[in-house]
């Protein structure tokens, strides 16, 4: 994997979003615990939940059209994509100074492991199914 940092800002969207800016209801989140992120899977024309939970270093993942092979890969492939960049974007802001409440050497999830490798994920088998037939415009 490339960890080209140069592609990584502080100040990108990305980078603003975690830090509090650019949405009217946002906070930074260095002041929560776990953060939900709504993705849209472009190739599925699908929505689907993450939850961020930052103690676990996972990303939790809720799809309501689970078993189509083809929209899985789709979900990984964004998921993977999103495990890898928010770990950049948290290392080039320096979220991980930020949270004192955190003793991030001794928390399980971080031990063995460098801040900016890629974000744990676990699809969610419990999230309501919706009928095949169904879709979700984008």
């Amino acid at each position: 994997m490339n960890k080209n940092m140069k592609f990584v800002s502080p100040d990108h969207k990305i980078g603003q979003y975690i830090r509090g800016f650019k949405l009217s209801a946002n906070v930074s989140w260095d002041t929560v615990d776990n953060v939900i992120i709504p993705v849209n899977v472009s190739d599925s024309f699908h929505w689907i939940l993450v939850v961020f939970c930052i103690r676990r270093r996972c990303l939790f993942v809720y799809d309501s059209l689970l078993g189509w092979a083809v929209h899985t890969k789709n979900v990984i492939d964004h998921v993977e994509s999103l495990a890898t960049m928010l770990s950049l974007f948290l290392v080039a802001i320096d979220f991980f100074g930020k949270r004192d409440d955190i003793d991030w050497k001794r928390e399980l999830a971080y031990i063995d492991k460098s801040f900016s490798d890629p974000l744990e994920y676990a699809i969610m088998k419990n999230a309501p199914q919706q009928r095949a037939d169904s879709k979700c415009v984008s």
